[in-house]
């Protein structure tokens, strides 16, 4: 009896896990300086037919727009609101 109960108490342990993957997403920004994709972390972006525009707090004055993958033919919809980030603009993603 007690397995029983513990198996279906596991079944709702990871029922947000997935939700959160689909909301928190993968983006990528082209930086200029030096040159290259940088990828972001835990990126929410609304999608409404507009740009997903992020920048970051240390350096408020630029603006990169988000990709869903490294290629600029790829651009992350979202609703036109600058998303802030804290920190800095993440360094280029090595190349391999």
């Amino acid at each position: 009896m007690l397995a029983f109960v513990l198996a279906i108490g596991m079944s709702f342990a990871f029922v947000g896990a997935t939700e959160e993957k689909e909301v928190y997403d993968t983006k990528f920004i082209l930086v200029e300086e030096p040159n290259g994709w940088a990828t972001v972390e835990g990126v929410i972006c609304e999608p409404d037919n507009d740009q997903c525009i992020v920048r970051f707090a240390e350096d408020l004055s630029t603006e990169y727009t988000l990709y869903n993958s490294k290629n600029v033919n790829d651009p992350a919809e979202g609703n036109g609101v600058v998303i802030t980030k804290t920190g800095s603009a993440p360094d280029p993603d090595p190349e391999f």
